[in-house]
């Protein structure tokens, strides 16, 4: 049975990516446009819109529940307010003790159900060594670097029962698996290896029954994975090429929201060829 996708925002991002549902039975559906700076969000049940931009490129962006975000900006992450205030968060030179060898920025972050914050870097000219893998306290006053050597820092997800930290960094063509125990990761491993032709695993969400959604960049899809085999057992193909992220929304996290991209700035894009690039969609 082919799963049904339709359009869910047409507003075009040049990089949508790290889509988040929360607010009233999980309706307000929020993501950002990494290089167009733009968090945008569209309300699954009145259809309401809403963004605002921001002054760097943007990697990911969450909610709080005390109103704002914690956005990752380049340079950041950083606190925004409802009023649109910021206030600076531990940085990755702080983290790490010396500066950025070359250009990074945030890419991918999720909190953890037991909340704490975990976010990755990568390079902007994609850099197989560049990046890391951090993770901020829950009273995000210290950032820690978990280990490095990260080409582009990608999904990540939780098991149910909290045992389990899922891992995508998208150069190493693998899903990975960590046992989480409290905001510590160990026993790094490979549970999914991905195959010639899917495209490149990009961001990733976890669902009730431990199964996970991965989105394929140059792959045209969202396929989803048995959490304990690996084994494949489902795939939403899209109209579109880039497919970066997704997540559950709704009252009963039965739709699945999926982010897709124009492109890297500088990459070119056949618009004929794929006129929804950079749409939202809804399976």
């Amino acid at each position: 049975m082919s799963i049904a996708v339709e359009v869910f925002d047409s507003r075009r991002n040049q990089l949508g990516e790290g889509p988040t549902a929360t607010g009233p039975n999980n309706n307000h559906v929020q993501w950002c446009d990494i290089y167009g700076q733009y968090i945008r969000s569209k309300n699954l049940i009145s259809g309401q819109t809403s963004e605002y931009q921001t002054s760097e490129p943007v990697g990911f962006q969450i909610p709080r529940t005390t109103g704002g975000d914690i956005l990752g900006t380049a340079n950041g992450p950083v606190l925004r307010d409802e009023k649109g205030n910021l206030t600076q968060l531990p940085t990755r030179q702080e983290a790490d003790g010396f500066v950025d060898k070359n250009v990074l920025r945030w890419n991918d972050a999720k909190v953890s159900p037991d909340g704490y914050l975990f976010l990755g870097s990568m390079a902007y000219e994609n850099q197989s060594n560049e990046g890391a893998f951090y993770r901020l306290s829950k009273d995000g006053k210290k950032l820690q670097r978990l280990f490095g050597d990260v080409g582009i820092s990608n999904g990540m997800d939780w098991s149910t029962d909290l045992t389990k930290m899922y891992y995508i960094d998208t150069l190493t063509m693998k899903v990975e698996v960590f046992d989480y125990n409290q905001g510590e990761i160990s026993n790094r491993r490979t549970l999914v290896q991905i195959k010639d032709g899917m495209g490149y695993p990009d961001g990733m969400c976890a669902d009730a029954n431990d199964n996970i959604w991965v989105a394929f960049w140059l792959g045209s899809a969202v396929r989803c994975f048995d959490g304990r085999t690996g084994e494949l057992l489902e795939e939403i193909k899209l109209p579109v090429q880039k497919v970066t992220s997704c997540c559950f929304a709704g009252e009963k996290l039965d739709q699945l929201i999926i982010t897709t991209a124009v492109g890297n700035p500088g990459e070119s894009m056949d618009l004929n060829e794929y006129p929804q690039a950079g749409f939202i969609f809804i399976a």
